[in-house]
């Protein structure tokens, strides 16, 4: 349960602008967005915000490299940014502060840690002192002890394993004033004010990379306890989403970015909708395989739900304003034939309880640590139980066999959202049912095409033509060969 009834806080580590955003940066900003939407579809208010660190070593290094400003840097990133999560198509943050707006925060919050005995000043600038607070180590389980017995090049610390809170300014960098002199924060104590600021102290929820558990995170806990020592634990729930992985080596824009790691350059290639599948068809904690063939396979997994919506449109788009003599298409009749053996009554009621035991299912797989790959496998599993309906010789349509359908058609469309699918976008390409004929993927078209050639090997050849008829109604066409079934599309 949140701190505050109704209300989660939840911040989330942004991205440091020096370089485009790769599909490993991708994966957060999906991930939380999905735990964001979830959530807001519970019933929560949720104040979600996202950091950006416009204040860094690698963005004055590069810089430098490039012999411009700092904010030249940041401010081509930062835009680069806004348009590529834009284009990915996910929710609205609450707040996206930057670093170097956060400036007197970060100064008020290390003056606190100063005066609570846990940093100290060398030379302009300020450390955290580990050894001081007990209780370094207990988010990513560091031995103090171990560290302590490596070497450390810089005599102005007490100790190799005290981090930075505030940089003395070197000439040229950009530098702010502050009670040690001229300088800037450091990477770690820029989020701790950013989250006291906008969420107060005891965030129910702190994301982001596996990778930055420590040092980052396990900084932030010191140091935000150690400035409100009488407040208790920082955060009530980290999580942490597993890295992409290309060939077990992590996905890193300091190690440069191949073209197809970008994300802008592969929103050329596949629609957010496909980017989004591929992410959450495993779970958000897991490592994560890169690959074009990757995505591919998810854009079919995506393809196969909006053929399922597009089949669902059709039929009541078609059988709402048609009547079983008016009506041509044979898939349809067929529907339509009072001597079917499928009651449309017990048609909806079955429609009805599998909807009942998808919401059930979908459920439990979120609640469990937010499964969205368990929950894309329920959905993908209410829908081939429908299938089996619709897709069947003796399908009748009927009044409330359509309502039911109706509410099929809307519950799939508002739990893709959770994920951030937008199947709306995906559905205004109509030419795949504009013909007046059902669309069957080529997974559906093998899968009977396999029961066909079963029958004829029992020598059921009544159901064999049947299963050829019910294709031909879908405009698919068999050619039976000494090497096997293949087929094509009526043009």
């Amino acid at each position: 349960m949140p701190v505050y009834d109704g209300r989660v806080r939840m911040y989330v580590c942004g991205p440091t602008v020096y370089n485009y955003i790769s599909i490993g940066n991708t994966r957060p900003i999906v991930v939380f967005d999905m735990m964001r939407n979830y959530l807001e579809h519970t019933g929560y208010k949720v104040d979600f915000i996202q950091n950006i660190t416009d204040i860094e070593d690698k963005i004055i290094k590069k810089a430098n490299e490039e012999g411009v400003s700092f904010s030249v840097i940041t401010e081509r990133y930062i835009k680069a940014f806004m348009d590529d999560i834009k284009m990915l198509q996910v929710g609205t943050f609450t707040a996206m502060p930057k670093a170097s707006e956060m400036i007197s925060e970060i100064v008020s919050i290390i003056s606190r840690i100063i005066e609570n005995g846990y940093a100290y000043q060398s030379d302009g600038d300020v450390y955290f002192d580990v050894l001081k607070f007990k209780g370094y180590g207990k988010l990513s389980g560091q031995n103090i002890d171990e560290m302590q017995t490596q070497e450390d090049d810089n005599l102005s610390k007490k100790s190799r394993i005290d981090f930075t809170l505030w940089k003395k300014a070197k000439e040229g960098e950009p530098c702010w004033d502050s009670p040690w002199g001229k300088g800037r924060p450091g990477w770690h104590i820029e989020c701790s004010a950013m989250s006291l600021k906008y969420l107060d102290y005891g965030l129910d929820i702190h994301g982001g990379g596996l990778d930055l558990v420590f040092p980052h995170h396990e900084n932030e806990i010191a140091q935000s306890e150690a400035a409100f020592p009488e407040k208790g634990d920082f955060v009530r729930y980290w999580l942490h989403n597993g890295m992409i992985e290309v060939k077990e080596e992590k996905m890193s824009k300091s190690k440069g970015l191949l073209d197809d790691w970008i994300l802008r350059n592969l929103l050329k290639k596949f629609s957010a909708n496909v980017i989004k599948m591929y992410i959450l068809s495993t779970h958000y904690r897991s490592p994560l395989e890169f690959s074009l063939e990757k995505i591919e396979e998810a854009k079919k997994a995506l393809e196969k739900i909006i053929n399922f919506l597009i089949n669902i449109k059709f039929i009541m788009e078609y059988a709402s304003k048609s009547t079983p003599e008016s009506i041509t298409n044979t898939a349809l009749k067929s529907a339509f034939n009072d001597n079917d053996e499928i009651e449309p009554d017990r048609t909806a009621s079955l429609f009805y309880d599998y909807l009942k035991d998808f919401k059930s299912e979908f459920k439990s797989s979120m609640d469990d640590d937010f499964n969205s790959a368990k929950a894309i496998g329920n959905m993908f599993d209410f829908i081939g139980e429908v299938n089996t309906i619709i897709q069947n010789p003796k399908f009748r349509i009927s009044k409330p066999s359509l309502e039911s359908l109706r509410l099929v058609y809307e519950v799939v469309t508002d739990y893709g959202k959770i994920f951030g699918f937008d199947f709306k976008s995906e559905l205004c390409n109509e030419k795949k049912f504009a013909s007046g004929k059902i669309f069957l993927d080529s997974s559906e078209i093998e899968e009977l095409i396999i029961m066909r050639n079963k029958a004829r090997k029992n020598k059921d050849f009544a159901r064999a033509d049947e299963i050829r008829e019910r294709l031909k109604s879908f405009g698919i066409i068999l050619y039976d060969r000494k090497e096997g079934t293949i087929w094509k599309r009526e043009t």
